[in-house]
């Protein structure tokens, strides 16, 4: 029994455009963070949740579609001689895992991303509220404020 190759391209194809499609939000996602804008980010949020659910709902079908034609869901199902036979499923296998790596690296950059800003936010609060142990805070009268107040030299 021969593989519907054809339907299987069309699969892969559609996975690609909404994996190529996520990988944009995520590069439009880059970009706000540098340009600090939160409105954009808020915008782009639902935009970015619905690529995900529509990437799954892809990957899913092509999976479904490969479990129906007893296919493993490994790399190995390339090679397949059905699939080996059609050019365009090979393009379309190769771009998809090469998109899949690019977003997962874009996506690994943002949470790094992301990571770092929370950190200086928080650090930016704590000076803010004037937290107890920072040493680089002063009282009024110029001292640290929380400096050991030992007595002086002349006193001891």
């Amino acid at each position: 029994m021969s593989l519907d190759t054809e339907n299987f391209t069309r699969l892969l194809s559609s996975e690609l455009d909404t994996s190529r499609e996520l990988h944009n939000l995520l590069q439009q996602e880059v970009v706000a963070l540098n340009d600090n804008q939160p409105s954009e980010l808020e915008r782009l949020n639902p935009l970015k949740q619905t690529a995900v659910a529509n990437l799954r709902a892809a990957a899913g079908r092509r999976l479904q579609w490969m479990t129906d034609n007893n296919l493993l869901h490994s790399p190995k199902s390339i090679e397949h001689p059905d699939l080996q036979q059609t050019p365009i499923a090979l393009e379309l296998w190769q771009a998809l895992a090469a998109q899949y790596e690019t977003t997962r690296q874009l996506s690994a950059s943002l949470n790094e991303m992301v990571l770092a800003m929370r950190f200086r936010t928080q650090q930016k609060l704590k000076i803010l509220h004037a937290q107890h142990n920072d040493p680089h805070l002063y009282n009024e009268n110029g001292r640290a404020a929380n400096a050991l107040r030992g007595k002086q030299s002349i006193e001891a």
